[in-house]
This record gives structure tokens, sequence and C-alpha cells, in this order.
């Protein structure tokens, strides 16, 4: 998720994603409602399978036409990046937010997780840019390294920081990381928590301990109108929708 690879570097990768978006259409009425996974998110099924739910953004993105890309009818909801660490803010966080919203596509924030700043100055710098006022959807932690921290430290910390913001915002946070690294560090201590897991495969997430991911991020190569670069593609797990991440 912190890494977009450029455009003119990735052209056979963006071939294939198209090929999968003008394979399948979805209807106007189903935009932006109680979307579903379905049977269809028990792995990707070309025929009649809508090729994301939503999708997740960071400033890599830069510049968006969010008038274009809400007319895709298979984008339900957006997660933008706020923050990082104690001290950094996306530049295009309070546009993306905005203009998103405007357009009618269901808004939540993510903030990365460092291991090189104090919980308190993580939460602290993550609420001042992420009004509660404006968020739609369940706030998100994205934790993808552990540094030099232990499986334990690692754990004590994340509960902290995921306690304060269900305290702030009202329900608990997602949690974001790739599935090997959720395995390893996280499961299954979090396997509670509602889990936005990066798997790049035609099968979905496995979580460790009998966890259950609730959305699946399954391409970081998406091709979206208005966007100029690669987006991350996710889908909604089987049985799980909107309604599970709408504050």
């Amino acid at each position: 998720m912190r890494a977009v690879k450029s455009i003119s570097t990735l052209v056979a990768a963006a071939a294939a994603t198209l090929a999968l978006t003008a394979a399948v259409a979805c209807s106007d009425s189903a935009k932006r409602t109680a979307t579903t996974g379905g049977a269809s998110a028990s792995r990707l099924q070309l025929d009649d399978t809508p090729p994301y739910h939503g999708i997740d953004i960071s400033s890599h993105q830069a510049m968006i036409d969010w008038k274009s890309v809400a007319g895709d009818n298979n984008i339900n909801f957006v997660y933008i990046k706020a923050t990082e660490g104690a001290t950094y803010s996306s530049p295009h966080y309070g546009y993306n937010v905005e203009m998103a919203r405007r357009r009618g596509i269901l808004v939540g924030s993510y903030h990365y997780f460092t291991t090189t700043a104090s919980v308190r100055s993580q939460y602290e710098n993550f609420i001042h840019l992420a009004a509660a006022s404006t968020q739609d959807l369940i706030p998100m932690i994205d934790i993808e390294d552990a540094g030099d921290w232990t499986r334990r430290q690692l754990c004590d910390s994340l509960t902290t920081f995921a306690s304060m913001l269900e305290r702030h915002y009202g329900r608990r946070p997602m949690i974001y990381s790739m599935m090997t690294f959720y395995n390893a560090y996280l499961a299954p201590h979090f396997n509670s928590y509602p889990l936005y897991i990066g798997r790049y495969s035609t099968q979905p997430p496995a979580i460790d301990w009998n966890g259950r991911y609730t959305i699946w991020q399954y391409s970081q190569n998406g091709v979206v109108p208005g966007i100029d670069r690669y987006v991350d593609l996710c889908l909604f797990a089987p049985g799980r929708s909107l309604r599970d991440i709408t504050l």
C-alpha cells in the first residue's frame, strides 16, 4: 500500500487489469449501496464478479479527477492515507476527502503506523487531520514493518493505538497488512478486528488461527478513470459489506 509504481514501468500489468475490468459490468443500481462480497470473493471469478468494490490511495496517486472516479460504478468506497508516524501528513488528503465525498463516494482514512515514533504522537497526528465529522468509514491502521520491535512490543503498541482510535471515533479501527506480515506478527491477537488484508493473487487471504478478513486487497496495479497512476483494488469478503465498516 505504501509505494505505487509508475505507469510507464508497468504497461503489461495495466493491460491485464484493463482486461479484467472490461470482462465484468456492474449496474448503476449497485453503486455505493450496501455491497456484499458474496460467494464470489472466495476466489476471483472473471465471469460474474465485479473487479473491485473499493480502492485505497495516497499522495503517490497525486491529483485525482474525482468526477471521473465517481463514474466508475464498481467503486463503493475509498480509503485515503492521512498520516504516517508522528509528523507526516499527506499534502493531497484534504482535497481528496472533500472531492470524493462531494461525488458521493464513502470515505475512510488510514494512518501508516511506524515503530520509530510514540503511540501518543502518532495518535495526535492522525486525529488532528482526520476529523471525525469528515469520515464515513471506520479508521484504518496500516502496519507493514516491525522495525526493531519484538512481536510482543508491536502487538502491545498497536493495541494501545487501536484502543485510542476506538475511543475517539466510536468504533474499532480496521487493521491493514499484507497477509504474510499479519500472520507472522499480528495473528491471532487482532483476529477479532476488521481486517483489510493484501494478497496479490487469485486466491483470497488465509488468516492463521481461523481469522477472517473483511476486505481483500488483491491488486496494486488497478487502472481507474481519473487516476493517472496504478491504484490498489479491493473486494469484500463473502458476507461482508459496507455495513461492516461504516461509522
